[in-house]
């Protein structure tokens, strides 16, 4: 298990500290079911009566930790795990209504997140402030999709606040409570799925900082750095996804080296990204998942054309590292890359990479030489053209 260093130094900074201001942080407003941006004055977890449907068993358990936690203080030492079911329960509510508003209306998957807070100057973190507990979103975007996706839309962010709110309390009055690292990670969890990347940032600090040996840590990094991808937050996500891959190998690490290898190539950091590559496809191999080797195998191709101008032996030499010598694979990637180059109008380069082919595949080299005259033809330069017809009868081939 990787020896946890300080994670200060893991972000480019947003102008927020690792300090998170908890006390009082169980406040805020929540949206009224039928008017998200609605206030409210209290600041203990809400609960709207429960009604018959697909969520009444939740909501009737809802109801009954209510109803207890209105009867005991802080000292009961059942508090902490009811506040903890409380949270747990109203994040599962808030799922369930995100579900079935997508499927309602598959528009819910592109509807934008609340804009963040901002510090004003000289702040720390705008997140620490009184105020919603999550900010209201674009009313116009949610005017867009269809009325029942809307009022699922309203509920889902609805439970969302009030799951924040349970467990920012929790976090507040009983910060020693035995498996806060899940609260932590719960409460990362609503942020980032709600676009509130700057309000994650320090839940997950603490839970990295404070829980070092929690089987939930190389989850909280994923959590976070496919927060900075999908931001396209590149420098971020390469550095999180860096941290993933040296734990102990699995699904969760062979994926978190994919998309190490994206992240450098979307850095123009190709050498790395190459390295990066071949790790993830021998973990995947190893460990799975199975489909993640095939996109490896996917995209390699891509990612070896980017790189102006190309040696072509030096991608042969890639693949075959990155394939472990499979010949099948190999030739796949090489036949891939020729036609990427050729589309790319790149046509000289995409015939070296088939004159690699013909060294190793001596057998198919008339075969493969004459995709090196069609390219050469399709690109309409005579010179190339001209090489090709050469080499061709040089191999004993018929041009």
């Amino acid at each position: 298990m990787l020896a946890m260093r300080t994670v200060a130094s893991l972000f480019v900074p947003f102008g927020l500290g690792l300090s998170l201001a908890l006390a009082g942080c169980g406040g805020g407003e929540t949206p009224d079911p039928k008017d998200p941006t609605s206030e409210g004055s209290s600041d203990k977890p809400q609960t709207p009566q429960a009604d018959p449907g697909p969520d009444a068993a939740l909501l009737g358990e809802v109801g009954q930790l209510n109803q207890l936690l209105s009867t005991i203080d802080k000292s009961d030492p059942g508090r902490p795990k009811a506040l903890a079911r409380l949270g747990e329960l109203l994040a599962d509510l808030s799922k369930n209504n995100r579900d079935r508003a997508l499927a309602a209306d598959p528009n819910v998957a592109s509807l934008p997140p609340p804009a963040e807070p901002k510090a004003a100057e000289g702040e720390i973190d705008a997140t620490a402030k009184a105020g919603p507990v999550l900010p209201p979103r674009n009313a116009a975007a949610v005017k867009r999709l269809k009325p029942e996706a809307q009022k699922l839309v309203q509920k889902a962010d609805m439970y969302a606040a009030e799951a924040i709110k349970a467990h920012r309390k929790l976090i507040a009055d009983h910060p020693d409570y035995k498996d806060m690292d899940k609260v932590l990670f719960r409460l990362g969890g609503l942020y980032v799925a709600y676009g509130q990347g700057a309000a994650a940032r320090p839940i997950y600090f603490t839970l990295i900082e404070k829980h070092p040996k929690s089987p939930l840590v190389p989850e909280a990094y994923w959590n976070f750095a496919e927060f900075f991808f999908t931001a396209e937050d590149y420098e971020n996500a390469y550095k999180l996804y860096a941290r993933i891959v040296e734990y102990t190998p699995s699904e969760r690490t062979s994926v978190a080296g994919y998309r190490l290898a994206l992240s450098l190539h979307k850095l123009s950091r190709l050498d790395e990204s190459w390295k990066a590559l071949e790790g993830a496809a021998s973990a995947a191999r190893i460990h799975g998942p199975a489909g993640t080797v095939d996109e490896i195998y996917r995209d390699a191709p891509k990612l070896a054309a980017t790189r102006k101008p190309l040696s072509a032996k030096d991608a042969a030499a890639f693949f075959v590292r990155l394939a472990e010598s499979n010949e099948d694979v190999i030739k796949q990637e090489l036949n891939r890359l020729s036609q990427i180059l050729e589309d790319e109008g790149r046509p000289l380069e995409a015939t070296e990479v088939l004159h690699v082919m013909i060294d190793r595949y001596k057998a198919e080299k008339c075969a493969i030489q004459a995709r090196a005259i069609e390219i050469a033809t399709r690109s309409g330069n005579n010179a190339i053209r001209a090489d090709e017809v050469n080499r061709s009868l040089r191999l004993g081939c018929k041009p």
